[in-house]
């Protein structure tokens, strides 16, 4: 390991870790009083139910809600479980990813920065809609709304089992610590590729099932995101093959020449080439299936 020979772990060369920290304004509030009153009117209990108030209408977060969603789509698209928050980002996606965060990053300022602008009209808007329960309270001023909003991705090093080192603590000891962390990190590496083969099984099954569902009288569509998701996956698979692992190679590279070659315009028009292709997916998610079983 690198503490000994100057060589670090395969996953600590291969991969760096990452998290992204995305905060908002709730623009929801409990009500205790009302909550009280509604219970007691209804003859229940103080703990049947609680009164959630919705501070502004409900659309005017949807851009900075949108954006959220798109950046959370892309951290977990180009990231495999690390800890909670925290994910495995391969070095060979580190560029395009950063660089695809950075755009998201600016366009949630720009929309919170709108929100922030139009906060007073919003509130006043919100105010005439819950008249007796509207509380000025509830809101944070003008001048706090918009640090209500953050964006943040953060990167780290992989922790190698090489670099760790105590003072103090004999050598039997630290022996044991770091076979503990090696042996967390051979899980990891184990549940981030069985990740991928669930992703792969999912994304597969979904075309064999609409490929065999597909009848045009019956209104049996499927979009052309079937086969682009095929081949995003496969662009992205080689970079989550942290362990180069043989089996995972060889089924990207069944992906790429049995199920991205032929577009959705051509699988919806010819039955021929539609069945092929159905066909080499279920083999594909047989053969996946039984390497996770």
């Amino acid at each position: 390991m690198h503490g000994t020979n100057g060589i670090k772990s395969q996953l600590a060369r291969k991969a760096v870790l990452v998290s992204l920290n995305v905060s908002m304004w709730g623009a929801r509030k409990y009500d205790r009083k009302v909550t009280k009153e509604v219970n007691r009117s209804r003859h229940a209990s103080d703990d049947a139910g609680r009164y959630n108030k919705l501070l502004i209408e409900k659309g005017r977060l949807a851009p900075v809600l949108a954006v959220v969603t798109e950046a959370r789509d892309l951290f977990y698209k180009y990231t495999r479980p690390w800890a909670k928050g925290v994910g495995i980002l391969p070095n060979v996606s580190y560029a395009e990813f950063s660089n695809k965060m950075r755009v998201l990053k600016q366009r949630y300022g720009e929309v919170a920065d709108v929100f922030a602008k139009e906060f007073p009209t919003y509130v006043a808007e919100r105010k005439r809609k819950l008249s007796e329960i509207y509380d000025p309270k509830d809101y944070p001023s003008e001048r706090e709304i918009r640090g209500k909003f953050s964006f943040d991705v953060n990167f780290d090093v992989v922790p190698d089992v090489g670099d760790f080192r105590s003072d103090g603590i004999d050598e039997d000891t630290l022996n044991d610590i770091r076979a503990e962390i090696a042996e967390s990190e051979k899980r990891i590496e184990r549940d981030a590729i069985a990740h991928t083969y669930g992703e792969i099984a999912d994304v597969v099954r979904k075309m064999a099932e609409k490929l065999g569902e597909y009848k045009v009288e019956k209104g049996k569509h499927f979009k052309d995101t079937l086969v682009d998701n095929i081949r995003e996956l496969a662009v992205l698979l080689p970079t989550f093959n942290l362990t180069d692992d043989p089996k995972l190679e060889e089924i990207t590279k069944r992906l790429q020449k049995e199920l991205c070659i032929e577009d959705a315009k051509t699988l919806r028009d010819s039955d021929d080439v539609r069945a092929s292709v159905k066909k080499s997916a279920e083999e594909i998610l047989a053969e996946v299936e039984k390497h996770m079983a």
